[in-house]
């Protein structure tokens, strides 16, 4: 494989901010695998992307010190918790959670989400003119994410700014200075102590949330070290941010595709696959990575134990040997008796999203109540896309709910 590529790939460079699919389109042409160093290549089609997702030894090879993406670098010291992890570790952590997400489970929150949904529409109706993003799409799914594991409401200013740099520092270590290197690792820091101080809250007085349930779990030893601290933040972000960003940039790709939303109001039993749609044309992560655990095959390039690989979900997303017409935003495309191929944007395999199902009703909820109460809904200026590139999202969105 060419190690001097024809096709640079730049669809990180904040002129693209707002829009790197193209770039993207440009790889995924080129190569099925891009390289960007030698021991690392970056998956751009659907085929190559959904194959590493789906086995297993594909993994993220920190406690094996094999990571190239984060040479050196503790199992710990990784933002987030089950996201690096493999198993065995990963197996039982997760279990120890899994039952807290299940669709069964999460429906039961359907009435929360929808009084919460509600009670914020009412405030911005009345508005009139806000930034969605700080009016709704925030404090939707932090408030639910942060009823399940116990966070007081009174903490969210606190823990918003946390996050934020911790998402920031998801984006590979070479395209961050030092500066926000620092600030992620203080971040991280400060997110385990305020975890910690609530862990031991909840073991005197325990509460039917999350974190007594894993306060619990470290009582009997089912959690070690800082997998806990690890946990909670990677709960917390998962649960709240990528859900933000997919309300958000929802939004305004329905407010581009006005004839997607006339399809939306005229058919109730479209908002599932709708959003799904949403997810797969704007998807709030855009790449992850794994490494090879041994040796592995992929598009005919052999990948040696410890060689990483990106996958460029993203473009995945928006293969045209899966999708037909991919660029083109589709409320149908999920629907019927034969639906689209599943998008990857809550990975696959081991590694699948735990919250996939609670996501996806948030945003349902909150999207079709919020077309169906303001149908006047209009940009009330152009959105600021944030400065991040793994997890990408909107930092406001001006809109006008009425006339």
């Amino acid at each position: 494989m060419s190690t001097a590529p024809e096709v640079v790939f730049d669809a990180f460079h904040p002129v693209h901010r707002s829009n790197p699919y193209p770039r993207y389109a440009a790889v995924r042409e080129f190569a099925a695998l891009y390289p960007i160093r030698p021991d690392i290549l970056m998956a751009t089609r659907y085929e190559e992307c959904s194959a590493v997702f789906t086995d297993a030894l594909w993994g993220h090879g920190y406690e094996d010190g094999i990571n190239p993406f984060r040479p050196g670098v503790a199992p710990d010291d990784v933002p987030g918790s089950m996201v690096r992890m493999d198993p065995p570790t990963h197996t039982r952590v997760r279990g120890l959670v899994k039952r807290a997400f299940v669709p069964r489970t999460t429906e039961g929150l359907r009435g929360r989400i929808e009084g919460l949904v509600g009670t914020l529409l009412d405030a911005a109706i009345e508005a009139g003119e806000v930034d969605l993003m700080e009016a709704f799409a925030r404090p939707l799914p932090l408030t639910i994410i942060g009823d399940l594991l116990g966070i007081p409401p009174a903490d969210y200013p606190e823990v918003q700014k946390w996050s934020l740099e911790i998402v920031r520092g998801t984006d590979p270590d070479i395209l961050q200075s030092p500066e926000c290197l620092a600030r992620r690792s203080e971040a991280m820091l400060e997110f385990e102590a305020y975890f910690a101080g609530l862990l031991a809250l909840r073991r005197a007085d325990p509460r039917e949330d999350m974190l007594t349930g894993m306060a619990a779990a470290e009582d009997r030893g089912e959690l070690t070290g800082r997998e806990a601290l690890g946990l909670a933040s990677g709960l917390l972000i998962g649960g709240y941010e990528t859900v933000s960003d997919v309300i958000g940039k929802g939004v305004v790709a329905l407010l581009r595709n006005p004839d997607q939303i006339a399809l939306w109001l005229a058919d109730p039993e479209l908002a599932g696959p709708a959003v799904d749609e949403l997810l797969r044309y704007e998807p709030p992560v855009q790449f992850t990575h794994r490494v090879a655990l041994a040796e592995r095959e992929v598009a005919g390039h052999t990948f040696a134990r410890g060689e990483g690989i990106v996958i460029l979900t993203a473009a995945a997303n928006r293969d045209p040997a899966v999708y037909t017409d991919p660029e083109r935003l589709d409320i149908t495309r999920f629907a019927g008796r034969s639906p689209a191929p599943r998008h990857l944007s809550f990975s696959e395999g081991l590694h699948y999203c735990l919250g996939a199902h609670l996501g996806r009703l948030e945003t349902q909820l909150a999207v079709d109540t919020l077309l169906r109460r303001s149908p006047a809904l209009r940009l009330a200026g152009e959105p600021v896309w944030r400065d991040t590139v793994a997890i990408h999202g909107l930092d406001t969105l001006p809109v006008r709910l009425r006339n």
